[in-house]
């Protein structure tokens, strides 16, 4: 059981619903989108993938009657020092953008995040 629960730690993994770790991840991407001015949305996490402090997220936010939905976003976190997560970036959404390189450029410019975490 041992090896079991270490080997875990050491690949990405999806924090289960209601989980601490999942609720403060979701709360830090609110905590960004509400800088942008989008408040009093509802998340809807289809992608989460958490790695050594390190997580990667895809949000399709809504309105909280679930009438409205906006444009789903992704981005990338990291779990600070005070086991506070911050969001670091989103992942641009414009029409034409070359997603392999800006996942090449964004692993480049973070190397310590685990690369399992990305979408494949």
């Amino acid at each position: 059981m041992l090896l079991a629960g270490c080997a875990s730690v050491n690949t990405a993994h999806t924090p289960p619903d209601g989980s601490t770790e999942k609720n403060a991840i979701v709360q830090a991407t609110q905590r960004a989108l509400a800088r942008q001015g989008r408040k009093h949305l509802v998340l809807v996490v289809p992608y989460l993938k958490v790695h050594n402090g390190w997580a990667w997220i895809q949000v399709n936010p809504q309105s909280a009657d679930g009438k409205q939905h906006y444009e789903s976003q992704s981005g990338l976190l990291h779990e600070k020092a005070t086991n506070k997560w911050t969001l670091l970036e989103w992942m641009p959404v414009e029409e034409g953008t070359d997603y392999t390189k800006y996942f090449k450029n964004l692993k480049a410019k973070y190397p310590l995040a685990p690369g399992d975490i990305f979408p494949q």
